[in-house]
């Protein structure tokens, strides 16, 4: 019955490709939606399944194809970790179902996009359920192809040189990792290569560290991860993607590829769960990327690149806990910063849409009074992903603080500084995209703004569930990731078994907690200092005249008084 998870999203895409000019589009619809229910009505039987099984290890397999002669046994596998991203991507998949029909039923477009959702959520259960690298492969390949297909589909095509350079670098490496991966393990399956890193003694010298060649291999991996999803958003060339007019194809980036990222990390974690020299790569690769995601995040004011951004610092941060070994709490604060991205990728979706596709927040202002629901979710979003209380980003934002207390790092206060500059940040940034969309000055066209509407019905029921869930699931679920129960669960499916302590003592800890809750709630002041009461000091002739002023408002705000 499990195979009918993987049937499913791609009769969805077969179905938006060859009949979409043949069936009515609200039956498409209706029937599309059917099909990712269904998706996901049996990821979360798959899920509760696994949970509730009596075995040191919840994993089993689904036989496809054996090849005796090539040693390829395809098989299914589901773990909790798998289970778990299964129903996170299905639910994705059937939100945005849902959404484009909001935006238009007959759009060609539309069609094309949801047929290549569809193609998407295929690839990337075929890619998180994969027991051999084979299979990885293909489930990469695949999600490869429908991102190439919905940037093509844009009026705004994408820039083929640099990108058609930078894929086969990722190329290149992904084979070449490969390769060393067989040529050691002398197989393909994970659970033979997992168990050949025990008793593979190969050395290589690096700046005077010695790595175990598997740690090179999963590293040279992990890099032709990052070209080729493109976690380095930092010169033009990239931005291409974003000029794509449609809100569904930010939805598809923020909500689905971002699980293939912490998927691929926490997959591999047995290859590097030992070796100190190679967490500490991965700490330096994390802060460096979380650095220049929220160095762009200040001087950015496009709705698109803020989300980009800030999704892919929250992806740099499970880095950093990747590297300190906080395994529970990555896990943890990965769902719950998922859901809020969803949130929020959805409702200024709307908002966008309604103003014509525009992105650039200095353009709108004063939306409270049209879009009071898409304020409010929007800010349930937001307070989740900063971690105040107590919504379910505070509880994995707890977690990982009582666990990073407890790491035996000579840098604990260094990273425990960086953690605090980074809470800052997102939290002013946060703010300042609340003010300035809904509480700032009208920058809106006239017209827009006033024929602008507060989302459909059904689409404010979506985000009322999800807000819902996200205030009272953080209490509900701590228990699954942390104490005991959640030591010897997760430590099972990430780790194979190797034993790592959760030694997190609440009671001791409030100092860093509320340490943490004052940096965000300084961040959030000046936020409202920046974008909402200096402005309103701008009749005065005195402050209008000063330099001092003026040249504070032109740096740390988009307020100008000759508009």
């Amino acid at each position: 019955m499990e195979v009918l998870l993987f049937i499913f999203p791609l009769l969805s895409f077969l179905l938006f490709q060859f009949f979409n000019q043949k069936i009515r589009s609200e039956i498409l619809y209706a029937v599309n939606i059917f099909l990712f229910g269904l998706s996901f009505l049996l990821s979360l039987y798959i899920f509760i399944k696994i949970l509730n099984l009596d075995k040191d290890l919840p994993l089993f397999f689904y036989s496809l194809i054996k090849l005796e002669n090539l040693f390829i046994d395809w098989k299914l596998r589901f773990d909790l970790l798998v289970s778990g991203l299964a129903v996170l991507v299905t639910f994705i998949g059937l939100l945005i179902t849902v959404y484009s029909i909001n935006l238009s039923k007959n759009n060609v477009i539309n069609f094309q996009i949801n047929s290549y959702l569809s193609l998407s959520i295929f690839g990337l259960l075929v890619l998180i359920s994969s027991n051999n690298l084979i299979q990885f492969f293909l489930g990469w390949y695949i999600i490869i192809l429908s991102s190439y297909f919905i940037s093509n589909i844009s009026e705004n095509k994408v820039e083929n040189r640099n990108v058609f350079f930078e894929n086969r670098i990722s190329d290149l490496c992904f084979f070449l990792s490969l390769y060393f991966i067989y040529t050691f393990s002398n197989s393909i399956n994970f659970d033979v290569i997992f168990k050949s890193f025990q008793i593979i003694e190969s050395k290589i010298t690096i700046l005077n560290k010695n790595f175990n060649s598997f740690q090179i291999v999963i590293f040279i991996l992990f890099f032709s991860f990052l070209l080729r999803f493109r976690q380095f958003y930092i010169s033009d060339s990239r931005y291409d993607l974003l000029k794509f007019n449609s809100s569904l194809y930010s939805l598809i980036l923020y909500g689905l590829y971002f699980p293939v990222g912490v998927y691929f990390i926490l997959r591999f974690l047995t290859l590097t769960h030992i070796s100190l020299d190679y967490a500490h790569i991965i700490i330096i690769l994390g802060s460096i990327l979380s650095f220049i995601f929220l160095f762009l995040l200040i001087r950015t004011y496009n709705l698109k690149k803020l989300f980009l951004y800030i999704t892919s610092a929250q992806f740099s941060i499970l880095l950093i806990a990747v590297g300190l070994k906080l395994y529970n709490a990555v896990v943890f604060h990965f769902f719950t910063s998922t859901i809020s991205l969803l949130i929020l990728s959805l409702s200024f979706g709307i908002i966008s849409y309604k103003l014509n596709n525009e992105h650039d927040i200095r353009k709108m202002g004063y939306l409270i009074v049209k879009c009071p629901s898409m304020f409010l979710f929007i800010l349930i979003g937001f307070i989740s992903l900063l971690g105040i209380p107590y919504f379910s980003g505070f509880y994995s934002n707890q977690l990982f603080l009582s666990q990073l207390s407890f790491i035996n790092e000579e840098n604990y206060f260094l990273i425990l500084s960086y953690c605090l500059f980074y809470t800052f940040i997102i939290s002013y940034i946060s703010f300042k995209i609340i003010l300035t969309v809904f509480l700032g000055q009208n920058n809106c066209n006239i017209h827009l703004y006033n024929k602008i509407e507060d989302g459909s019905y059904y689409l404010k029921f979506i985000l009322l569930v999800l807000s819902v869930f996200i205030i009272f699931s953080g209490w509900y679920f701590n228990n699954l990731f942390s104490g005991n129960f959640g030591e010897n669960l997760w430590r099972l499916v990430l780790v194979g078994g190797t034993k790592f302590s959760l030694n997190h003592n609440l009671d001791n800890n409030q100092w860093i907690f509320e340490t943490r809750n004052i940096v965000c709630y300084i961040g959030i002041f000046l936020a409202f200092l920046n974008y909402l009461i200096i402005p309103k000091l701008g009749d005065n002739l005195k402050l209008k005249n000063n330099k001092l002023f003026k040249y504070y408002l032109k740096s740390f705000t988009s307020y100008n008084f000759n508009r």
